[in-house]
């Protein structure tokens, strides 16, 4: 793979006037930790924010503190002079939370942007000209800011891309290709902006973050970025986890997996590594051949360098790059795992009228509107009819001297004492909506989610004092949160070898932080630990999942996370859930059940519709 310099031929003059504009030519662009400095043809030089989609070759207008880009290719300018700024809202239950999507502008900003940076285990990021935009906000349990989006200039290798774009294409300026071949992706590539990084804080996961920052990206590409003389027509992005988790919305188009290099990756390292062991030494290997080539030389040399290391012959190493990653020893895993390139989910969004249509005919055709997990539509929802529900707790009573003391004070003399705890209660469960019990500690939820699994399974609790009467229409496969081993990690839990919906069923039940799957399960926090009993008991197919004590551990942006997770994963695997908890004021609106019942002690147990809804 490998990049245009995104350098326009320029006229040899320091300043001249485009498009009624007095002009020069940035002669280059030095970069410091908070500012970059622009040298220009006329002489001049001039500082600005450190992420600014100029470069070297690009014409700009600089006058009366203005500051434009001219785009030589579509004949017009763009204003750079304020930072670019886009904001969004953002409904957590009652909080309203504003989300401000901009360049970073501050030292302050920058430090907290290389922060998150560290949240992105690949390193490396965008290669040619690079624009961050981060996301701030303003509340006083939230940190200042919860991500970043980075946009820089594309590949101009993509195989996902290249069979996607093999259409004709053509919109009134005069672009138009009748194939995607490697002409026209060496003149056209800078036609595609690319996504090249994307971190959430992993405390604000699946909030809805993700689809906001994706919109800020497009429209922050469609207003200000520019490279090689043109505006962006398509923007894309290409990442392992969209393998498991689609966060980019609706707005993007599944183009297809990328080809990887697992198929020729040996032979290519046999040819490289010998021909750098010979005496010419790494400048042995063949030169030249743009970016892919580059990165193919990288990985000979650290071929190289393991074998020097590990003593291993060049036939064992080449060897070890066709491997199962779980029988490699930790020194060869470390060293080799870079080597192996596996296809990777391409999506693409369109930025104007022409390429919106572009990628909606070509999806059609190809069927790339289905991404790589798309689920199935659920089949018609189930319902369960519980009847007539009685709980009745009985016990014995102490008989002490202070016993019978507080007995005589308060009149409820006697050996023994029963309560009915829930009375005449009758409900439905049905598959695909959540059901809410409600009510203050000790009112009797944990004791009606017992009762609604006895019912259901036929399976009578082994309670002595503990009398439950009622009658199901049938029976089903319930669960509840397992009991976790401390020793264990979460990726201990992967049944079948299903990893991709493991990954993407944790991710939505807030655990989307990928070292803590490898982690044992004692190093998670309590919160941490309770998000992955809730993925677990999806992940098990049950009919329907009984949730205790609900999200009452959780701070109100992870309990978020959980019941927008949890509400789409039981629509999508079309499964009933009960949810029993105290803290009902702060989760209903989160959850949006489709049935509340309330408990009080005392007092008959009264239901009312929920209402069905986005959360």
């Amino acid at each position: 793979m490998g990049y245009h310099d995104g350098v326009s031929q320029q006229e040899p003059v320091s300043r001249r006037t485009e498009a009624g504009r007095p002009s020069t030519v940035v002669l280059s662009r030095s970069i410091s930790t908070h500012a970059s400095t622009f040298k220009l043809a006329d002489g001049r030089t001039f500082s600005s924010r450190r992420y600014l989609p100029i470069g070297k070759g690009d014409v700009v207008s600089l006058c009366d503190d203005s500051l434009t880009a001219y785009v030589s290719r579509d004949r017009l300018w763009i204003d750079h002079t304020a930072p670019w700024t886009e904001t969004s809202r953002l409904q957590l239950g009652a909080l309203d939370l504003l989300v401000t999507f901009k360049e970073i502008e501050t030292a302050e900003e920058q430090e907290l942007f290389q922060q998150l940076r560290q949240f992105h285990y690949r390193g490396g990021g965008g290669a040619g000209r690079t624009v961050p935009i981060i996301g701030t906000v303003e509340a006083p349990d939230l940190p200042r800011v919860v991500g970043f989006i980075e946009l820089s200039s594309s590949m101009i290798a993509n195989s996902a891309r290249k069979r996607f774009f093999a259409a004709p294409y053509s919109e009134p300026s005069g672009i138009y290709w009748r194939d995607w071949d490697r002409l026209t992706s060496r003149k056209y590539s800078n036609l595609i902006c690319r996504i090249s990084r994307f971190v959430i804080h992993p405390e604000l996961r699946g909030l809805g973050l993700a689809s906001l920052f994706a919109e800020a990206a497009r429209k922050y590409a469609g207003e200000r970025w520019n490279y090689g003389g043109y505006r962006p027509r398509f923007l894309e992005i290409t990442a392992d986890m969209l393998r498991f988790y689609p966060f980019v919305g609706r707005q993007f188009t599944y183009m297809g997996d990328t080809e990887g290099n697992e198929h020729r990756v040996s032979k290519d390292m046999n040819y490289l590594v010998r021909k750098a062991m010979s005496a010419k030494g790494l400048r042995g290997m063949p030169q030249g051949g743009g970016g892919i080539m580059s990165l193919q030389r990288s990985y000979a040399a650290k071929l190289l360098e393991f074998i020097s290391d590990t003593g291993f012959s060049l036939e064992e190493t080449v060897g070890r790059l066709q491997y199962d990653p779980a029988l490699l020893d930790q020194e060869s895993w470390e060293a080799l795992h870079n080597l192996n390139r596996r296809p990777k989910p391409c999506y693409v969004t369109g930025l104007t009228q022409a390429a919106e249509a572009y990628v909606s005919a070509r999806a059609s055709t190809l069927h790339g509107t289905r991404g790589p997990n798309s689920s199935r539509l659920p089949s018609e929802p189930k319902i369960w009819r519980l009847d007539d529900i009685n709980i009745t707790v009985s016990s014995g009573i102490l008989q002490t001297s202070e016993a019978r003391t507080l007995q005589d004070a308060f009149g409820f003399v006697g050996a023994s004492v029963s309560s009915t705890v829930v009375e005449g209660l009758s409900l439905s469960l049905r598959a695909g909506e959540m059901t809410l019990v409600c009510g203050a500690s000790g009112s009797g939820k944990s004791l009606l989610l017992g009762a609604v699994e006895q019912l259901l399974t036929g399976a009578p609790r082994c309670e002595r004092f503990l009398t439950i009467s009622g009658s199901a229409s049938g029976v089903a496969r319930v669960t509840s949160l397992p009991t976790l081993d401390p020793n264990l990690t979460p990726l201990d839990y992967l049944r079948d070898g299903q990893l991709p919906s493991f990954l993407a069923v944790t991710a939505r039940c807030g655990l989307a932080e990928p070292q803590l799957l490898v982690r044992p399960i004692w190093t998670l926090s309590s919160g941490q630990r309770y998000r992955l009993q809730v993925a677990l008991a999806v992940l098990v197919k049950p009919q329907i999942i009984l949730i205790d004590n609900f999200c009452e551990s959780l701070d109100r942006f992870s309990a978020r996370a959980v019941c927008k997770g949890l509400r789409s994963l039981v629509l999508e695997h079309n499964v009933a859930c009960v949810l029993a908890t105290a803290a009902y004021d702060r989760l209903a609106n989160f959850i949006a059940p489709g049935c509340v019942v309330m408990l009080r002690r005392g007092d008959r147990p009264t239901m009312r519709e929920g209402v069905l809804g986005e959360i």
